[in-house]
């Protein structure tokens, strides 16, 4: 496995809670088992099977904030994602599905020509959605620069291949954010919240889904729920991202568990049973054409719609 260190240890940064600050009261929810020197390609990964590394995730005792503590450092986690590759190319259309979903609960609620922009867009499989479906006026922020560029010719120009941040896009010039399993990966949460308030037009709206580090996964799992890796940054609950967004200007219109649509293969995949019995339990079920079939259920992630009102 070829190390992304640099022949270094990266440094690591201490995570503050971003609603209490300094008057946070934390204590340890469980002890890191990742090691900086260890740090290679497969350990940061996007859709891989539980690996059970992670940082030492903490809890705010003030406001129930779950976060990891101390992160790899900016710069090292920025390079991480720019180099990062489209794993899922099989998961595809099942996620997209579930992400029109989303978009058709506020469709009417937008203008007849919606401006629409997705942050952490991959390889554009969303926006070219939205774009068959005659909602034309797309745009993306993606970091990683191969999956920009495997977006279609219809995108291109479209994707800004960077991570979001201040000053991108013109104030109030969309009626439209979405940001599909990012947020808790980024470092600053609350610079999200208000560029996206920035951007926004009054009336427009954020689609932001992220992982329920209080959803049936980790009710399950445990510490081996897949949640819990080097990638995430916060654990949000329904509690706290309505919050972290209340702060920021945003009206709180939806906030609910996310049903998801997989192939039996990718739920068992997902879970966080011992190897070998996955490997069993692939086997016994590959003697029935069951692994393929589409098992649409929460398995613990969850959807929030805010609404810019002024």
């Amino acid at each position: 496995m070829r190390s992304i260190a640099y022949g270094t240890i990266p440094s690591m940064k201490r995570v503050v809670c971003i609603s209490c600050g300094k008057k946070e009261r934390i204590h340890t929810v469980y002890n890191a088992t990742f090691v900086a020197g260890d740090l290679t390609d497969q350990t940061y990964s996007a859709r891989r099977r539980p690996d059970r590394i992670h940082y030492k995730i903490v809890e705010c005792r003030r406001c129930g904030l779950i976060f990891s503590s101390p992160v790899l450092d900016d710069n090292t986690i920025v390079s991480l994602y720019q180099k990062s590759v489209c794993s899922y190319e099989h998961l595809i259309p099942y996620t997209t599905k579930t992400y029109l979903g989303l978009f058709g609960r506020i469709q009417n609620s937008l203008p007849a020509r919606p401006k629409v922009l997705e942050v952490g867009c991959g390889n554009g499989f969303f926006l070219s959605a939205l774009v068959a479906s005659g909602i034309k006026n797309v745009w993306g922020v993606e970091p990683g620069k191969k999956m920009v560029d495997e977006v279609p010719g219809s995108l291109r120009g479209k994707i800004k291949a960077d991570i979001f941040k201040p000053g991108q896009f013109r104030p109030t010039s969309f009626d439209l954010v979405c940001c599909f399993h990012t947020l808790d990966h980024m470092s600053d949460p609350i610079g999200f919240a208000k560029e996206a308030f920035r951007i926004l037009a009054r009336g427009g709206f954020v689609i932001v889904v992220v992982h329920d580090v209080e959803g049936i996964s980790v009710k399950l799992f445990g510490e081996r729920s897949p949640i819990f890796d080097i990638e995430h940054t916060y654990f949000f609950s329904k509690k706290t991202i309505s919050q972290l967004l209340r702060n920021e200007g945003f009206t709180i219109r939806d906030v609910s568990d996310l049903a998801n649509t997989y192939p039996l293969s990718y739920w068992l995949s997902m879970s966080s049973i011992p190897g070998f019995l996955k490997d069993i339990g692939v086997g016994f079920l590959a003697r029935a054409p069951v692994l393929d079939r589409a098992l649409t259920m929460s398995g613990g992630n969850m959807y929030i719609i805010a609404q810019k009102q002024y």
